[in-house]
């Protein structure tokens, strides 16, 4: 193992790639530990807040607790209490928010309104051992547009409580009814339903009427059984929303990409991905490269700019960054990221993509966003016709 890490962010993937992408992910803390060996404390120092931000703090936690056996002090007092106190808040969470998709799926089977759990809440009981493990900053699912007004109802009946638009036009014109969101025991949740299930500045649409199978049920545990979306379709949707606009993408959903190409190999139709969806093999030979390096994928250069993504438009418009920088961002944004975004493998040549499909990528990002100042891209409208609808005093409010 690498002793001379760059960053704590380096150190992530390191421990990530040693827990590897099957089988129990919190059983061999100590014997990772003693394989990584990494002694620069300020790395680990640094780790407990890199981990919030990707994702994965309940997954570190007991190589974090196995470390802290090792060498007591090699984080500060102060870290390691505000580290194992959110550990905590997550684990609270999680609970709550499964009983929150307990009752989302109850009130859609009511309904007979079918409902496909997406990322997070389908992946926390596909591929992880605990709904704990795999943490999600929203319920994200995804139904029939014509099913919407219905959806919103559904929700509001059990408590979320909707935007009546979307927060920023600058934004584009969103793939999902404005969030919805409710507290339950101090903690907010929030709820996406989705329409599209990607962002619609992706280079490729996925919803209910493209699918490339049929959505499939899984077990929940003590809960009513959910829809996911099938392996390839779920392929299609990880490997697009993990290379959309971020600062830096985000490792837990690499990991999900990793994780699941592994677990599910041998019923995964590969030959229909190769010939119908060859972005997805590019963007899962990324993720090879970024938890196992160059080597997993033999001689093939790796990507500059590993693990960065290209700033939200809306992000770069709002920063105090200079008009170079600014135009730096949009136009010359990280190798890696276009990449895995544009589906260019990674031993050919960025220059048409920077030349022209990136270009003409930004040309419609930027007239979408110029129809939504204008008002002629229409935002959803569901929710403020449901807002105004009259409700009886039996209706939650």
């Amino acid at each position: 193992m690498p002793t001379d890490l760059p960053d704590a962010y380096a150190l992530l993937r390191v421990l990530l790639a040693a827990l590897g992408p099957v089988g129990d992910v919190s059983g061999r803390a100590e014997q990772i530990v003693a394989e990584t060996a990494i002694p620069n404390a300020s790395l680990w120092q640094q780790l407990v807040g890199e981990t919030d931000y990707h994702g994965v703090t309940l997954l570190m936690a007991p190589i974090v607790g196995a470390r802290l056996r090792t060498s007591p002090g090699i984080i500060s007092d102060d870290a390691r209490r505000s580290y194992f106190a959110l550990a905590i808040r997550h684990r609270q969470l999680a609970a709550i928010r499964e009983a929150a998709v307990d009752r989302l799926l109850a009130g859609f089977a009511a309904a007979a309104i079918p409902i496909i759990l997406l990322k997070g809440a389908a992946l926390a009981h596909l591929i992880y051992s605990s709904p704990e493990l795999r943490p999600m900053l929203d319920i994200d699912v995804l139904i029939d547009r014509r099913h919407a007004e219905a959806a919103v109802r559904i929700a509001s009946d059990l408590g979320f409580v909707f935007a009546s638009r979307h927060g920023s036009k600058f934004a584009g014109r969103s793939h999902h009814i404005p969030v919805g969101e409710m507290v339950q025991s101090g903690f907010r949740l929030f709820l996406e339903i989705h329409i599209e299930a990607l962002h619609l500045d992706q280079p490729r649409r996925l919803n209910l009427s493209n699918l490339a199978s049929k959505p499939r049920p899984f077990d929940r545990g003590a809960g009513p059984a959910g829809l996911a979306l099938g392996h390839t379709d779920m392929l299609r949707h990880l490997a697009g929303h993990a290379f959309d606009h971020a600062h830096r993408i985000r490792l837990i959903h690499l990991y999900d990409l990793w994780r699941y190409q592994a677990i599910f190999n041998d019923q995964i139709d590969w030959r229909e991905i190769e010939t119908r969806f060859g972005y997805v093999m590019v963007v899962l030979r990324l993720v090879s490269q970024v938890f196992a390096g160059a080597a997993a994928a033999g001689a093939t250069p790796v990507p500059a700019g590993l693990g960065l993504a290209m700033i939200p438009l809306s992000e770069i418009a709002a920063s105090d960054m200079s008009l170079r920088d600014k135009l730096g961002a949009i136009f010359n944004p990280p190798a890696f990221w276009l990449h895995g975004f544009y589906g260019v493998p990674p031993e050919q040549s960025l220059w048409v993509c920077r030349i022209v499909r990136h270009p003409a990528m930004l040309a419609r990002w930027l007239l979408a966003r110029a129809a939504g100042w204008a008002g002629l891209a229409g935002d959803w409208n569901w929710v403020s016709a449901f807002n105004r609808r009259p409700r009886s005093l039996g209706d939650s409010s």
